[in-house]
């Protein structure tokens, strides 16, 4: 029986200007022809029945039909365009829907305008073995009525590409929140690295000799415990609509968090890579965003870039093109309530971001989104994912299709010390100048010789940010945002946030 992976449905968007695979189940030996735009490609399926078909490069439009056919079968997809894809994958941040963000609503209300369509790969702990099941009902148009649904960060993104590059614009959103980087990789990728080794070995001691019956009997009583939470967050957000996160907090408790380990959690390291990135795998991309860390600070901060490199080296190769655009956020502010009030700052949030920015200046073709300015006190999820979305458009905007933006955000390129105590930080992508906003300059930090840093005063011309501190009257190193949370407010011209920076080499702690 003729079948079409599960991605293929009508209101679908396929990649324009590169070839096109489309893929399903027949009978072995069956003899597959598919149909698009007056396009043809054939395929025949193999012992075990899988067939692949690829259609030439296209350019963008539509509405079409696709058609599979073999023999007597005949398969119909309607309202297919050509257009631009993306793949948005990660955390709770990038899963955070748009009814949840800041302005999501009235920017759902207000949808439609643009050809923004969206498929969220179904959330599966592991894999059945079959061809892709779709999501309820496949590809999605972005409307009213459904925006909601799809990744605030992925929708803010397509509506100024489709808005820009005046093309249908889709997005696969496959993420999952509370899920760490090495979710996302395949176990034989995770054992070639010390690091990727280091998370197979300290998940299977969180499991232990624990069997499926147990993990399910755990999380039996995990998952009435979370529900309960959820109905107290629901009764009192009802009550409070405009309650801060900090606010629920308090009223509710913390989420209850994490999860049971177990041989079948969708948090073990592989685990969403084979049930849920794979099986997506080869369908036509632009590129990649990605919006995750957040899990990783804790324990694996330290070896996060080895990690995403591996990640990102993976899913280029499963897709086939080494280039394959990878755009990703840098994690924002963050500070939890009870480590604010005991003045504690591990400093783990600023080493992950720099390693983030590491993976940004040594592997080609990726760019990352800064948010020093997004974070919001006590909450790992801030609202604000327009900015985010805006941002990761931006770059692509400069990066994948040249355009005359600056989406790149400043970034440190030379420090010197000057006559009188006092350091100069030359900054490149400013967009002709920096900018501070408010009335002083906040977030750098001087250390002399003794590697103690203090506060610095200074000031901004052009290009340059001269520092000094009483405190420091020899300073040997600068460093800019180094803290989980606190302010930070230098901008480019284009009003795109810094990039934290530090320029000693003190071990991480």
């Amino acid at each position: 029986m003729l079948k079409l992976s599960g991605i293929f449905t009508s209101h679908m968007v396929l990649q324009r200007h590169k070839s096109v695979p489309v893929w399903g189940t027949a009978a072995p030996g069956a003899q597959v022809t598919v149909t698009l735009a007056g396009q043809s490609a054939r395929a025949e399926a193999d012992g075990a029945g899988r067939w692949r078909a690829v259609l030439p490069s296209m350019e963008a439009g539509g509405p079409h039909t696709l058609t599979a056919a073999c023999g007597p079968e005949r398969l119909t997809c309607e309202d297919v365009m050509l257009g631009e894809v993306w793949l948005a994958g990660g955390q709770s941040n990038m899963e955070m829907p748009l009814r949840e963000a800041r302005g999501g609503k009235l920017a759902a209300a207000r949808s439609g305008g643009e050809t923004v369509r969206f498929y969220p790969v179904p959330r599966r702990a592991v894999p059945d073995g079959e061809p892709l099941v779709p999501a309820a009902d496949g590809w999605q148009v972005c409307t009213p009525e459904t925006s909601g649904e799809m990744s605030a960060v992925a929708y803010f993104f397509a509506r100024q590409i489709a808005r820009t590059q005046r093309v249908a614009v889709g997005v696969i959103l496959c993420c999952w929140g509370g899920t760490s980087v090495s979710c996302w990789m395949s176990r034989a990728r995770l054992e070639e690295t010390r690091a990727g080794q280091r998370y197979l070995d300290g998940y299977a001691a969180l499991v232990g000799d624990k069997t499926e019956e147990d993990y399910r009997r755990e999380m039996a009583a995990y998952d009435a415990e979370h529900q309960a939470w959820c109905a107290r967050m629901d009764a009192e957000r009802a009550k409070h609509p405009r309650a801060t996160w900090e606010v629920l907090n308090r009223l509710c408790g913390p989420c209850p968090w994490p999860q049971p380990a177990g041989p079948s959690s969708p948090f073990r390291p592989a685990g969403l890579y084979e049930s849920m990135l794979h099986p997506v795998c080869p369908y036509g991309l632009r590129g990649f965003l990605y919006y995750q860390g957040e899990e990783d600070c804790e324990a694996h901060f330290d070896t996060y870039a080895q990690m995403m490199t591996s990640l990102i080296d993976q899913w280029r190769s499963d897709w086939g093109e080494d280039t394959l655009p990878f755009l990703f956020v840098q994690l924002p502010m963050y500070v939890s309530r009870e480590c604010y009030q005991a003045h504690l700052d591990d400093r783990h949030w600023p080493y992950l971001r720099d390693e983030q920015k590491k993976v940004s200046r040594t592997v080609a073709n990726t760019a990352m989104a800064v948010l020093t300015d997004c974070g919001e006190f006590d909450n790992v999820h801030p609202l604000d994912k327009e900015t985010v979305g805006n941002r990761l458009a931006l770059l692509a905007r400069q990066k994948v299709y040249g355009e005359p933006v600056l989406g790149e955000a400043p970034q440190m390129e030379r420090v010197q010390a000057t006559p009188g105590g006092r350091m100069e930080v030359r900054f490149s992508h400013t967009g002709g100048s920096l900018t501070v906003r408010g009335d002083a300059l906040e977030g750098f930090e001087l250390a002399g010789a003794d590697g103690v840093y203090h506060p610095a005063r200074g000031t901004v011309q052009l290009d340059t940010v001269t520092l000094w501190s009483e405190a420091v009257p020899q300073p040997e190193t600068v460093r800019y945002a180094w803290f989980n949370y606190g302010p930070a407010n230098l901008y480019s011209a284009a009003g795109l946030a810094a990039v934290p920076f530090r320029t000693d080499h003190q071990p991480v702690r």
